[in-house]
């Protein structure tokens, strides 16, 4: 019984002794450093040296950072087959594996860390911008908001919607010849693009130019007019103008695009009376008495024009 009771107590000693020493196993007279250096040969200080011993549950020293001239070194670290990281922000970091003898020390090892290259999504760049150049848009300041998209536009030469919004700060800076040429020039490469010919119609139409606003806006299919308004600008002042006839065309555009645009029956209703088409005329007045808000100007005049009709 003694005989087990021994036994047992020396088995207890032997695994009490052995635990620290499986859990320091990392722990040695070994060493190993070198230097670590940039792609162009320039010493790189501050670059965290990380070792672990797999073998060790991937223990280790504490962290060790390269000295001003480059110098890095671990120590303290028993015999076996290392994992060593270099680290520095801005860089790709550097893993080596490395054997390492408590009783041979090994000649100093070179690491060259490369500059980590930053991909940058460059429509998250663009949308950033373009953002900037609004908000300067919307506070007046026409010219800084000008620069920014005319950088734009020669760093992404493939980008076409650059030169309309160009072309809008240049109205905005009161420089109306420069934003209509390159209006006209976007046109003239894409007359198929409807949201610029409206841009360049409403501009002219603005300038007094409307000549050249009307055919430019006519040319458009009316399925594909995105704002109304333009249209029925044109149609009044062609109504001012006591042109009824002409002007009729443009409301019609307008109607078929934007059937429940109370102020297009409106005004239509006006040339029909002023052509004599009175039954028309009826129509669209009736129609737009029916549609128009109720705080809308021209209710009274229209409910006034119909009753005279009756």
């Amino acid at each position: 019984m003694r005989k087990r009771l021994s036994a047992v107590l020396g088995l207890a000693a032997f695994v009490f002794a052995a635990s620290p020493a499986t859990a320091q196993e990392w722990r040695g007279m070994g060493r190993v450093g070198g230097f670590v250096l940039d792609e162009a040969g320039t010493p790189l200080e501050g670059v965290t040296v990380k070792a672990t011993l797999p073998s060790s549950a991937n223990r280790g020293p504490e962290d060790t950072v390269s000295r001003k001239d480059g110098e890095w070194g671990v120590g303290g670290i028993s015999s076996g087959s290392w994992a060593i990281d270099f680290i520095k922000e801005g860089y790709e970091t550097r893993s080596i594996t490395i054997g390492i003898s408590e009783y041979n020390r090994l000649r100093p090892i070179e690491i060259v860390l490369k500059k980590k290259i930053v991909v940058v999504d460059p429509n998250v760049v663009i949308k950033e911008k373009l953002i900037t150049a609004a908000e300067l848009m919307n506070a007046g300041k026409f010219a800084e908001a000008r620069g920014i998209y005319e950088v734009l536009a020669a760093e992404h030469p493939e980008v076409k919607e650059f030169k309309p919004l160009i072309a809008r700060a240049y109205y905005g800076e009161g420089n109306k010849d420069k934003a209509f040429a390159l209006l006209r020039e976007v046109v003239a490469a894409d007359p198929a693009n409807v949201e610029v010919k409206m841009l360049l119609g409403t501009l002219l139409t603005e300038a007094g130019q409307v000549d050249e606003a009307r055919v430019i806006l006519a040319s458009l299919e009316d399925a594909k007019v995105a704002d109304p308004t333009v249209l029925l600008n044109i149609g009044i002042g062609l109504i001012n103008e006591g042109k009824h006839d002409e002007a009729m065309p443009w409301f019609n555009k307008a109607i078929v695009a934007f059937p429940d645009r109370a102020d297009a029956y409106y005004y239509r209703g006006l040339s029909y009376l002023a052509t004599g088409k009175m039954a028309e005329a009826k129509a669209d007045l009736t129609k737009f008495i029916a549609i128009a808000p109720a705080d809308a100007p021209e209710l009274a005049t229209a409910k006034a024009m119909l009753e005279s009709i009756k």
